[in-house]
């Protein structure tokens, strides 16, 4: 066979062009921080997502470990990652805007407070914790990629389903005195609590991609495990949530401004309505196991002092008073109350415009995305102006889960079909 008969050689343009020739294997390798970045943003935000909602029936401190973790991971992956804006150039804008000023002062009225907090020693300790998990939370939240991927974001629904089989599978063994997969005390409760507020960005995903049908699987799924568990408090976050998400659905602005309202009222005006529940209370000869009751009596301990009504006892002082006996042990009602206690008045107007914030902009995230936020912050509220739990450290932790969620699914909005429309009279109401 003569030279003649032998095929052409491909030139190297051609074989770079072909997408299984050498210049497709040296695309392929030429950015491995690309690869180790989408690695570990995947671990990362699958310890919140997937791991957390389960891993938490096992033990209590896995909050402690594991969402510090996460955070890490999902920050050093944004390192690897060759991004336009970098988180810190985020942050700084961040901390100009309204939200990021009365954070600023949240926090730093707290560290200040610790000048006449009872015990200054064990309340700095637990204050630099809290602010260590916000920060390092706040900062593998604008860590995410601006586009996350679907693949990632199935993560929060495989976690919700598998979190809420094991909520009934320990339930059922409970029940039936069965030694498998039987739970801690205190872990089942907490993770129906963390799955009340979870679940509605796993609702959220699934409606976004068009996916209504199994939307309606995980909210019967996670409810039907909340109600079967019979777990404490779990009641007010879930039909809390079931209500704002199906009013918001049809009025996401005005449901967002409503429970904006509602919340800096709440919170802002704790007092007045604590004083307005001790006069019904002794208007009706109320028990003293009364919620009314139980109301009044931290209407008595917040008059103790006007200049404490101003400044608060100091950070983690409610703790240290019931303990010396200086406040009832029945004067904390929830978070709200607490921070009444503990922050006065400054710290607790703060604290309520950041919420009135919160909720106006969950309401303005449009499409599937708001009702679902908004019923999620609903169910988070709910649970924090009832329940004491709300003051312990795996509720922060979950707060942080909830809100690095939830951004992901707003990130991961941009691969999904075209989002459902604002209807035209919220429309009017948008500050667009």
């Amino acid at each position: 066979m003569d030279g003649s008969d032998k095929a052409p050689l491909p030139d190297r343009a051609a074989i770079q062009a072909s997408p299984h020739g050498s210049g497709g294997a040296r695309r392929g390798l030429q950015n491995p921080a690309a690869d180790a970045a989408g690695l570990l943003l995947r671990l990362g935000f699958g310890i919140f997502a997937l791991v957390i909602p389960s891993a938490a029936l096992m033990s209590r401190w896995v909050f402690v470990v594991l969402v510090p973790i996460g955070a890490v991971l999902i920050i050093l992956a944004s390192l690897l990652r060759d991004e336009e804006t970098s988180p810190a150039a985020i942050l700084a804008g961040l901390v100009r805007s309204d939200a990021g000023l009365l954070a600023l002062f949240f926090a730093l009225w707290a560290c200040l407070s610790l000048f006449w907090t009872p015990f200054p020693a064990e309340a700095g300790e637990k204050l630099f914790k809290t602010l260590g998990v916000v920060m390092l939370g706040f900062m593998a939240a604008i860590s995410l990629p601006p586009r996350m991927r679907a693949s990632n974001l199935h993560l929060i629904t495989l976690g919700m389903v598998l979190g809420a089989l094991l909520l009934i599978w320990g339930a059922l063994a409970e029940r039936l005195s069965l030694d498998i997969l039987r739970f801690p005390a205190a872990t089942p409760g907490r993770v129906a609590v963390l799955l009340s507020i979870l679940s509605w960005s796993a609702i959220a995903w699934m409606l976004i991609i068009n996916r209504r049908v199994m939307a309606g699987v995980i909210g019967l799924l996670v409810g039907f495990a909340l109600v079967f568990g019979g777990h404490a408090g779990v009641h007010a976050p879930l039909v809390s949530g079931l209500v704002v998400f199906i009013v918001a659905w049809f009025f996401p602005i005005r449901g967002g401004n409503v429970l904006a309202a509602f919340a800096g009222v709440m919170v802002a005006g704790g007092p007045l309505l604590a004083g307005l529940a001790k006069g019904a209370a002794s208007a009706f000869s109320l028990p003293p196991a009364h919620i009314l009751s139980r109301i009044g009596v931290w209407w008595d301990a917040l008059m103790l002092s006007p200049v404490h009504f101003l400044t608060g006892r100091g950070f983690d002082a409610s703790n240290a008073a019931r303990a010396a006996g200086l406040t009832p042990l029945d004067a904390s009602i929830g978070f709200i109350s607490d921070l009444w206690l503990e922050l006065g008045l400054l710290g607790a107007v703060s604290f309520a415009a950041l919420l009135v914030l919160m909720f106006r902009r969950a309401g303005q995230m449009g499409g599937e995305l708001g009702p679902a936020a908004l019923a999620g912050l609903a169910a988070a509220l709910a649970y924090a102006l009832l329940e004491q739990g709300a003051t312990q450290t795996w509720w922060l932790n979950g707060m942080v889960v909830f809100a690095l969620v939830l951004m992901a699914v707003e990130r991961g909005r941009y691969r999904a079909v075209r989002p459902r429309a604002i209807l035209p009279s919220d429309r009017a109401d948008s500050p667009e």
